[in-house]
Protein backbone atom coordinates (compact mmCIF):
# COMPACT_ATOMS: atom_id res chain seq x y z
CA UNK A 1 0.00 0.00 0.00
CA UNK A 2 2.81 2.38 0.88
CA UNK A 3 4.48 1.67 -2.48
CA UNK A 4 1.31 2.63 -4.36
CA UNK A 5 1.00 5.93 -2.46
CA UNK A 6 4.66 6.76 -3.13
CA UNK A 7 4.18 5.90 -6.83
CA UNK A 8 1.10 8.15 -7.10
CA UNK A 9 2.86 11.05 -5.36
CA UNK A 10 5.90 10.64 -7.63
CA UNK A 11 3.67 10.52 -10.71
CA UNK A 12 1.86 13.73 -9.71
CA UNK A 13 5.13 15.55 -8.97
CA UNK A 14 6.53 14.37 -12.32
CA UNK A 15 3.44 15.61 -14.16
CA UNK A 16 3.75 19.01 -12.47
CA UNK A 17 7.41 19.33 -13.44
CA UNK A 18 6.68 18.25 -17.03
CA UNK A 19 3.86 20.80 -17.40
CA UNK A 20 6.12 23.56 -16.07
CA UNK A 21 9.03 22.70 -18.36
CA UNK A 22 7.00 21.99 -21.51
CA UNK A 23 4.71 25.02 -21.21
CA UNK A 24 4.63 27.03 -24.47
CA UNK A 25 6.93 30.04 -24.32
CA UNK A 26 5.44 32.89 -26.33
CA UNK A 27 7.76 35.75 -27.33
CA UNK A 28 5.02 38.23 -28.18
CA UNK A 29 1.68 38.96 -29.79
CA UNK A 30 0.83 39.07 -33.50
CA UNK A 31 -2.07 41.52 -33.92
CA UNK A 32 -4.13 41.10 -37.10
CA UNK A 33 -6.36 44.02 -38.13
CA UNK A 34 -8.86 43.11 -40.87
CA UNK A 35 -10.98 46.27 -40.65
CA UNK A 36 -9.08 48.30 -43.29
CA UNK A 37 -10.48 47.95 -46.85
CA UNK A 38 -6.90 47.98 -48.24
CA UNK A 39 -6.37 44.53 -46.76
CA UNK A 40 -5.38 42.97 -43.48
CA UNK A 41 -2.47 44.48 -41.58
CA UNK A 42 -0.33 42.66 -39.04
CA UNK A 43 1.62 44.15 -36.14
CA UNK A 44 4.20 42.40 -33.98
CA UNK A 45 4.44 43.24 -30.29
CA UNK A 46 7.57 41.43 -29.13
CA UNK A 47 8.41 40.92 -25.48
CA UNK A 48 11.99 39.85 -26.31
CA UNK A 49 14.79 41.72 -28.08
CA UNK A 50 15.32 41.47 -31.83
CA UNK A 51 18.70 39.78 -31.27
CA UNK A 52 17.02 37.08 -29.18
CA UNK A 53 14.33 36.51 -31.83
CA UNK A 54 16.87 36.43 -34.68
CA UNK A 55 18.96 33.82 -32.88
CA UNK A 56 16.06 31.34 -32.79
CA UNK A 57 15.14 28.90 -35.54
CA UNK A 58 11.44 29.26 -34.74
CA UNK A 59 9.34 31.26 -32.27
CA UNK A 60 5.77 31.10 -30.93
CA UNK A 61 3.40 34.06 -30.96
CA UNK A 62 -0.08 34.58 -29.57
CA UNK A 63 -2.49 35.79 -32.28
CA UNK A 64 -4.97 38.59 -31.57
CA UNK A 65 -7.52 39.01 -34.41
CA UNK A 66 -9.39 42.28 -33.89
CA UNK A 67 -10.90 45.05 -35.98
CA UNK A 68 -9.39 48.30 -34.72
CA UNK A 69 -11.21 50.69 -37.10
CA UNK A 70 -14.97 50.91 -36.55
CA UNK A 71 -17.10 51.39 -39.67
CA UNK A 72 -20.07 53.51 -38.60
Amino acid sequence: MQTIVIFIIGFLVGCGVAVTILRPKYIGILRVDTSDPDGPFIFLEASESIDFIASKKSVMLKVNLKNYISHN
